[in-house]
């Protein structure tokens, strides 16, 4: 019997922001238990990767755990792969931040655990070619992407049995295809199964080289898999089969792999990232289409082969298929740039510099940028943690004292946008988008008050729609073959809305529009679209800043009806917006509507204990997840007792007041959810104005830190 070469590199990643039970859990389930039976098998040699933050959290709060890996890395069982330090995309950050990200978790893991990291794992396999220049000057010598990126270059699946060699601007890295086969096998199938895999390789040569990289979660982190690794005894039975066929399978690790084996030729790899990676990046409703394509292919005699050209998207298109992906993502930049002008050189090391850089390589953990089988973008908390590290990294850049306005294309859209800032907030205006306010940050705690996601429509949601009651729950799966169970509720939860959901958003509806249109993304508009551009003019004086913004709106197809000005001031010392509007009828006609503002906030919770609505009298009127409107109010209150603040919005012309929350329903690992994104408070007046008449406004929010 030919000898075959096994790789089992596992991945290990919590998001940074992430709950700290999660951690715990996860560690006591998959983490904690894997390394104790793999102690017991020293001859089974294993690769293993930590995320920079989570083996942070192992070392501070698992000591025995980093105890265990410290041992088997000094034993030589196993091989430690670097990456960027807080998992990354790399293709995501400026070359300063990719090469400060991995050379800084390189000295970590030499640091702390003896670990020389010449390969490094590379976060979601997300691939594209000019990557090899950054990784070899960043002094990798290999990773590992998926047999996806190799069979998208035209590879059979026969020929992935070693490693290969790519290049950019003359720099070669040795690049190894991970098995999706083995992925799909390992730990859900019999360890025979793959034995019979890697049987049929070493049928055609001696020596070919097979490798698994996937993460380490499904090793009873993932549903039902503690039961079935551990108490059902999975991963030692697969230990056991692998000793028994030691002689002609042999476990290794790319740093042996590349020092003994010969490379398999020259490749050159497309963009591209692990399968389904690729197919969540398409757009919605690209994605269904692209699924019946799939299924379709799988009936032909020749689909399987045709199955390897059929690519879906790439994942930069995470920021056009979610903009707030996007608005993370031209912030990070922006502070990036600042952080760098402090010192341009790439080192956590640096005097003056250090701090700052750490805070923005953990605002650049993948995680909230995307979204998959994994709740990722749509967990709040996760994207509260980018913004917390962003604010904290532009704080320890320094700051200047009073009010001032910046002018810049922050968006990257060609457009400029207009930022208020003071010492303690910071006020993003899209003039070209309806003049809305799309980023309000508090700095003395890190938070971006408007920190939203917008309800859409998702492939997935066909699922729920079609779901029926399951009567048999099957064996042990992949996460990506599970089917969940679907709560009746949430099909009532699937409404869209058609504009994204942030701050002083202009509405002219119809006097009979009602809360529930809202609720259901079904409001109509008297006026032309509530994304039309405004003019925008600032003006800085000693006492504070102002934004002017107008535009002439259409109603009823009637142009130029009424003309919409509205300033926004902000001082050099609180956390305070004074907004004042007004509406002039400039027609031939009477205008009767009803005029709405509307903001959207993001709290920490919606239903829990400790947040809250208060009104006018500071009468305590229920959760932030209600769905209720109220008649002739002033002002409303947003209290969160866990964040310590309440945020205020009061306006000096009785309104009446919609209340409703703004909730997602999204996939996670453990099935569909709905997930609360923030609360909607739209105050509404009802308008009678004839030519020549105008009508005023002047709104005043406020946010104020509680004495608990």
């Amino acid at each position: 019997m030919n000898r075959v070469n096994l790789i089992l590199a596992l991945h290990n990643h919590q998001p940074v922001g992430n709950f700290h039970w999660v951690f715990e859990e996860v560690c006591s389930r998959a983490y904690e238990p894997f390394l104790k039976i793999m102690e017991r098998y020293p001859d089974v040699r294993l690769v293993l990767h930590y995320s920079g933050g989570l083996l942070e959290w192992i070392k501070t709060h698992k000591p025995r755990v980093f105890e265990y890996i410290h041992s088997m890395v000094r034993k030589g069982q196993v091989e430690l792969l670097g990456g960027g330090f807080y998992e990354p995309i790399l293709v995501m950050l400026p070359k300063r931040d990719r090469l400060g990200q991995i050379r800084s978790y390189t000295r970590w893991l030499n640091t702390h655990l003896d670990a020389e990291a010449k390969g490094i794992w590379l976060a979601e396999r997300v691939w594209e070619q000019s990557l090899v220049s950054s990784l070899r000057e960043a002094g990798v010598e290999y990773t590992v992407v998926d047999d996806s990126h190799f069979r998208h270059a035209g590879l059979e699946e026969k020929e992935l049995d070693g490693y290969f060699l790519t290049e950019d601007e003359g720099e070669i890295l040795k690049i190894f295809p991970g098995s999706e086969r083995l992925r799909y096998c390992i730990p859900f199938e019999h360890p025979e199964k793959t034995v019979e895999y890697l049987r049929q390789f070493a049928q055609q040569r001696d020596n070919a080289l097979l490798v698994y990289a996937d993460d380490g979660e499904k090793f009873g982190s993932w549903p039902k898999t503690y039961k079935h690794v551990y108490e059902e005894g999975w991963l030692e039975q697969f230990l056991e089969t692998l000793r028994r066929n030691k002689d002609w399978i042999r476990t290794t690790t790319f740093r042996e792999a590349v020092e003994r084996l010969p490379h398999r030729g020259r490749v050159y790899l497309p963009d591209a990232s692990y399968r389904e990676m690729m197919e969540w990046a398409l757009p919605s409703r690209g994605l269904m289409e692209y699924e019946e394509v799939s299924r379709a292919m799988a009936n032909q005699p020749w689909g399987h082969v045709a199955r390897q050209f059929l690519k879906g998207g790439t994942w930069r298109n995470f920021r056009v298929k979610y903009p707030e992906a996007h608005q993370m993502y031209a912030r990070m930049l922006e502070v990036s740039q600042k952080v760098t002008e402090i010192s341009p050189v790439p080192s956590l090391e640096k005097e003056g510099r250090g701090d700052a850089q750490k805070e923005l390589y953990q605002a650049q953990c993948n995680d909230s940028y995307w979204h998959g089988v994994f709740g990722g973008l749509y967990l709040p908390h996760l994207r509260s943690a980018v913004y917390q590290h962003l604010l904290l990294a532009e704080s320890l850049c320094g700051s200047s004292t009073g009010a001032h306005v910046e002018v810049r294309d922050f968006d990257l859209d060609t457009h400029e946008e207009f930022k208020l800032t003071n010492p303690l907030l910071n006020a993003y205006f899209k003039p070209d988008r309806g003049g809305h306010l799309y980023e309000l940050d508090y700095k003395p705690r890190g938070l971006n008050l408007l920190n939203t996601l917008s309800r859409r429509e998702e492939a997935y949601h066909k699922k729920i729609l079609e779901a029926r009651p399951q009567t048999h729950v099957g064996d042990v799966k992949s996460i990506h073959d599970i089917i969940p169970q679907v709560e009746e509720e949430l099909k009532q939860r699937l409404h869209y809305d058609g504009y994204l959901k942030e701050g002083l958003i202009d509405h002219l509806l119809p006097p009979q529009a009602a809360l529930e249109d809202c609720l259901q993304g079904k409001l109509t508009q008297l006026g032309d679209s509530l994304t039309a551009p405004y003019q925008c003019r600032f003006e800085e004086r000693p006492d504070g800043v102002s934004l002017k913004l107008y535009r002439h709106c259409t109603i009823q197809g009637e142009r130029d009806s009424l003309l919409i000005r509205k300033q926004v001031d902000l001082d050099g010392l609180t956390p305070s917006l004074n907004i004042a509007y007004s509406l002039a009828n400039i027609s031939k006609k009477e205008i009767v509507c009803n005029f709405g503002v509307e903001f959207n906030l993001s709290m920490s919770a919606g239903e829990a204990e400790g947040r809250y609505y208060l009104l006018d009298d500071e009468d305590r009127v229920g959760h932030l997840a209600i769905s209720e409107s109220f008649s002739q109010k002033k002002k409303v209150f947003l209290v969160d007792e866990h964040l310590g603040l309440r945020v205020s919005l009061g306006w000096d012309k009785e309104a009446e007041l919609w209340l409703m929350p703004l909730m997602t329903v999204s996939q996670s690992e453990s099935g569909f959810e709905k997930v609360y994104q923030g609360s909607t408070v739209l105050p509404l007046w009802q308008l009678s104005m004839r030519p020549g008449d105008r009508w005023e406004l002047r709104i005043k929010g406020d946010v104020e830190e509680l004495a608990l």
